[in-house]
């Protein structure tokens, strides 16, 4: 298998003006985050993106994106085309993660391929393609359930302490006896 070399995406949030409590914090995590950050016009901001291999850019999106993605005026590109910002934040979240744990995607799509990792550019399409159609599939699941000590006692029907204690009377009455004090003699005594 060949490897495909990793190529680069720009993603362009462009956010504001708002009049939401959080817009300033916004504009702070624009600016000081590592996007390149230009202001368009009074409260309007571009933020832009490049993808590459470096997980700080892909926290610094995501992070961006989980404050402004659901303003009005909030609008996220990939190269030019306009996406979902729901998708890019959690394809930030997922590429960021990926990348920290492995140093490149190690994503499993024996389900098929996520609308998040369509935008992504750690995507191996053909990686991808070849989990779906079969040929790296999922190890299989393996589950033991094991009965403990008490349980396999009361199948061979032997009968512990615990259950011994218990056997004798069981039920609860329908009305609380008079000896038990009642809920309303209390509530009528004060």
């Amino acid at each position: 298998m060949v490897r495909v070399p990793l190529v680069e995406r720009r993603v362009t949030v462009e956010f504001g003006p708002s009049r939401s409590k959080r817009f300033g914090k916004a504009v702070a995590e624009a600016q000081g985050g590592p996007g390149e950050c230009r202001e368009l016009g009074p409260g309007r901001y571009r933020v832009s993106f490049l993808l590459g291999a470096e997980a700080g850019v892909y926290v610094g999106l995501a992070r961006l994106l989980q404050r402004v993605r659901a303003w009005r005026a909030t609008e996220v590109y990939l190269e030019r085309e306009l996406v979902s910002g729901f998708h890019a934040r959690e394809m930030a979240w997922c590429a960021s993660s990926q990348l920290k744990l492995f140093g490149e995607c190690r994503f499993r799509f024996s389900y098929g391929v996520f609308q998040r990792c369509a935008l992504c550019p750690l995507l191996e399409v053909e990686r991808a393609v070849r989990d779906m159609v079969g040929e790296n599939p999922l190890p299989p699941l393996m589950v033991e359930i094991q009965s403990g000590p008490r349980l396999r006692a009361l199948l061979r029907g032997e009968r512990d302490e615990l259950d011994q204690e218990c056997a004798g009377d069981w039920r609860v009455p329908d009305f609380p006896p008079p000896e038990w004090g009642g809920a309303g003699e209390a509530e009528s005594s004060g």
